[in-house]
């Protein structure tokens, strides 16, 4: 079964174009690695809401994501996955890998999509969220975003696969038609 792994910066969208694509996606299944990682954390006591996850040390962090990596794993023997997530993962030690090696070994992602908006546009959203951001800066979202870039292309290196970008910057309709063109056009 396929394995899309869609990401991009808080606040550009990712969530809402992976919900509206996938009603035009019918054999996918949508996942949340970052959803998989906080119920693993409530289970063993570690989090209980997804802001508490950026606390967690590196080892807890990469146990999560193996964790979730494995829940991933095992859904995509059954069908095919759109899965939402992080490249790069702002936590209070500092930015680290979303998806480290162990973790695209189990996955075996055959597509890797990026999402990106202008970092203006990501820091308007961010500022009219109702979920808690920090005040980032936009350059500090252009950063982000360049990091984002950085680690897809790595990623896609070690897994093989390929990388698209999805630009989100007129509507999610039109940014979840684009996604949906992407995914598509591999089968």
């Amino acid at each position: 079964m396929a394995v899309i792994l869609v990401a991009g910066v808080p606040g550009v969208g990712v969530s809402s174009i992976c919900q509206a694509a996938r009603q035009s996606l019918d054999d996918y299944e949508l996942v949340n690695f970052g959803d998989v990682m906080l119920e693993q954390a409530a289970t063993h006591g570690l989090a209980s809401a997804r802001s508490e996850l950026a606390s967690l040390t590196r080892r807890e962090t990469e146990r999560l994501q193996h964790r979730a990596g494995e829940y991933v794993a095992d859904r995509a023997e059954e069908t095919n996955l759109l899965v939402t997530t992080h490249f790069a993962v702002e936590t209070d030690a500092g930015i680290v890998p979303g998806l480290p090696a162990s973790i695209l070994r189990e996955i075996d992602p055959d597509l890797f999509v990026l999402v990106e908006s202008p970092a203006e546009t990501i820091h308007e959203r961010r500022a009219e969220a109702t979920r808690e951001h920090d005040g980032i800066s936009v350059h500090r979202i252009d950063f982000l975003q360049q990091l984002n870039r950085t680690a897809a292309f790595d990623y896609a290196v070690a897994a093989n696969a390929t990388v698209e970008l999805v630009e989100n910057d007129e509507s999610v309709e039109s940014a979840a038609d684009a996604l949906v063109s992407v995914v598509t056009a591999r089968e």
